[in-house]
């Protein structure tokens, strides 16, 4: 039968392992997103901007800002711009919520009574 510190110590080191697991799980989904936002931005910047009429290299992408149709530019970045913030607020507020956690009180002693199951319990 273990004690109650080695049962207190397993606890804690699955506990650990589950955070770790869900950090890389929410590493994991952000890079992807990360990467299929760039995608998207990218193939935005290709369909709204077409060659500059009248540049002689329609490659440059800092020459077709100066003609008129650089409205698909505007709103890339427009929209980079909004994905930006709304990715920083919920990393914020992920960030606060886990704060929270941390500094959350732990239950009193007596009310786990001694991390006792219900079997051990009632075993003399």
């Amino acid at each position: 039968m273990k004690s109650h510190e080695e049962r207190l110590d397993l606890l804690r080191r699955r506990a650990l392992a589950l955070e770790k697991r869900r950090a890389k799980s929410v590493l994991l989904t952000a890079g992807s997103l990360g990467a299929v936002l760039f995608a998207a931005l990218m193939g935005t910047i290709a369909q709204l901007s077409g060659p500059a009429p009248g540049i002689a290299g329609s490659g440059f992408a800092g020459a077709s800002l100066l003609t008129e149709s650089a409205g698909g530019y505007v709103l890339t970045a427009v929209l980079a711009f909004m994905v930006g913030v709304v990715v920083t607020i919920v990393i914020r507020r992920r960030a606060e919520r886990g704060r929270r956690e941390e500094k959350a009180p732990s239950p009193a002693p007596d009310m786990m009574e001694n991390g006792l199951t219900e079997k051990e319990r009632n075993d003399p």
